[in-house]
């Protein structure tokens, strides 16, 4: 009863309120940027690159979830064959600790705060004041509080929330260079038909774009599934394949009964196998390990050492993903494509804590946050023809690099009409090159929570809350430990302050806050 009372108030406020409420302030659009961004594109290609380049983006992995790193649990074999063949980065660092802002950075090599991507886009705002009450007090959304405001955008503002199209895109930049380009897996850049990825660049679409999709028929029964029922998982598992989460190749909406991962890897290799003189770009961003857990039966009865079942179908999943890598590299080795090929492997954020599955240990807390278990990312780099000498570098670098890396490696030069946030790695690549690129600072800025960090001092602040973190690396690396305010600690803090007035404001409003207890403390992080 209680239930059907909650439904006809829901719906009765759709009706009342909805016309009434306010709307948030219009998504600004950079006309100046966008006709720059065009005449760029219009003018003749300059590379002569014949380098492939794959981007491989795990979805949620914690650094330690990859045997290279030093997990306990499983073997990567695949994945930790391109670090020993190529370059393994101790401390590479993502933009933000969740998937959409971190992908608009690495994807445009810019901050994405540039153009106002704090955080996640969001298709659902309360329509009225009852349904927001509603939402905060009459469902259990745990560790997710409800944020309380004002204002929401409209449905046309909405929609356009997303990577905004005055950016360049690694895609349309190589795209423009000679390059053919796939992108094949989660988008996550935005909802609707202008802001989804046959937008960007890529001559071949294949995936979702959702911030998650199942891996396959739940019913299937080759796949166990592992149901964590928290708040998340219960809407991703009702979301099924449904709207946003469907699968869509080219634009067209396809019934997939593989298990998803092995279809990503099956489409890379075929778009790879096309004949053609053109070098290739391959983005994929696949949804291993996110939630909703579901892996290969066959798998799962391999790893009878994890006794926990959730924790084993969660490695069970990167297990399915390690699996693939390796098929793919024994494919471009039988093409003759693999020492010709520049391989990338990273996370966009580190691994989800709140499903209460895993650990990110011995890094703190995970994604969400701004601790070193949210951004502190596995981060490898592999080209038998570029990286002669295998080597490990524990400089801190930025998935911002990845925009000039691979821009040099394809002989293409970045338009001038922007600033570009990261260094070149390409110095790396040999062990007699004294002059490395380094970063002084690197920052992170979502909502009302922000970071700076130099060579050995972290500054996490939260100005809703007034809280402020200081953590020193060369006494305790994993955070552990917050020491007392120093000169050089506030030194860093003003800095902070004047890199976020310098970056326009959010385009589009939080609605949660995701709350965390880390050192014995309370958290708040705005989602």
């Amino acid at each position: 009863m209680k239930q059907i009372l909650l439904l006809a108030l829901l719906f009765i406020s759709f009706f009342s309120y909805g016309q009434k409420r306010e709307t948030y302030p219009p998504i600004p659009f950079d006309s100046t940027l966008y006709k720059s961004k065009l005449q760029f594109l219009k003018q003749p290609a300059n590379g002569n690159s014949k380098k492939n380049i794959i981007l491989i983006v795990a979805d949620d992995m914690g650094k330690y979830d990859l045997s290279i790193y030093g997990n306990p649990f499983i073997s990567t074999p695949n994945i930790d064959q391109l670090a020993k063949d190529g370059i393994l980065f101790n401390t590479g660092y993502s933009t933000a600790p969740v998937c959409s802002p971190s992908r608009a950075g690495f994807l445009t090599g810019r901050y994405q705060q540039r153009f106002g991507y704090h955080i996640q886009p969001h298709q659902r705002y309360a329509n009225s004041k009852f349904q927001l009450w509603a939402f905060q007090h009459l469902i259990n959304t745990s560790y997710l509080k409800p944020e309380n405001y004002a204002a929401y955008p409209s449905k046309t503002e909405r929609l356009k929330q997303g990577l905004p199209h005055s950016e360049i895109t690694l895609s349309e930049l190589l795209h423009h260079n000679g390059y053919r380009t796939a992108w094949i897996g989660k988008w996550n850049l935005g909802y609707s038909e202008d802001m989804s990825a046959q937008n960007y660049g890529f001559d071949y679409c294949y995936g979702f774009n959702e911030a998650y999709s199942l891996y396959a028929n739940p019913h299937d029964k080759n796949i166990v599934n592992a149901r964590i029922h928290e708040f998340t998982d219960r809407i991703i598992w009702k979301g099924g394949r449904k709207g946003a989460c469907a699968i869509y190749e080219n634009g067209v909406k396809i019934n997939e009964k593989e298990y998803l991962t092995y279809a990503i890897f099956r489409r890379a290799k075929a778009f790879i196998s096309q004949q053609s003189n053109q070098p290739f770009f391959v983005y994929l961003p696949v949804n291993a390990p996110h939630t909703p857990y579901q892996a290969p039966k066959d798998i799962y009865n391999q790893l009878s050492n994890i006794q926990d079942h959730n924790k084993r179908v969660y490695y069970s999943i990167i297990k399915a993903l390690d699996n693939s890598i390796g098929d793919l590299i024994t494919y471009l080795k039988q093409i003759g494509q693999y020492d010709n090929t520049l391989i990338v492997f990273t996370s966009d954020n580190g691994a989800e804590l709140y499903s209460q599955v895993l650990d990110n240990k011995p890094l703190n807390g995970g994604k969400f946050t701004l601790f070193e278990g949210g951004i502190n990312i596995p981060l490898i780099i592999s080209c038998p023809s570029l990286i002669k000498t295998p080597q490990k570098v524990d400089e801190m670098v930025s998935l911002l690099d990845l925009f000039p890396t691979i821009a040099e490696v394809t002989n293409t030069t970045l338009p001038t009409d922007r600033t570009y946030d990261g260094y070149s790695l390409t110095p790396y690549f040999s062990p007699q090159t004294k002059n490395f690129p380094k970063h002084e600072y690197l920052f992170w800025y979502m909502s009302y929570n922000s970071a700076i960090r130099n060579q050995h001092l972290k500054v996490i602040q939260d100005t809703l809350n007034n809280k402020l973190d200081i953590f020193d690396f060369s006494k305790n690396r994993y955070e552990l430990i917050d020491i007392s305010p120093s000169k050089e600690s506030y030194e860093l803090l003003q800095k902070l302050k004047e890199f976020r007035a310098k970056m326009p404001r959010m385009y589009w409003p939080r609605v949660m806050n995701y709350e965390v207890k880390i050192n014995g403390k309370i958290y708040r992080w705005g989602v």
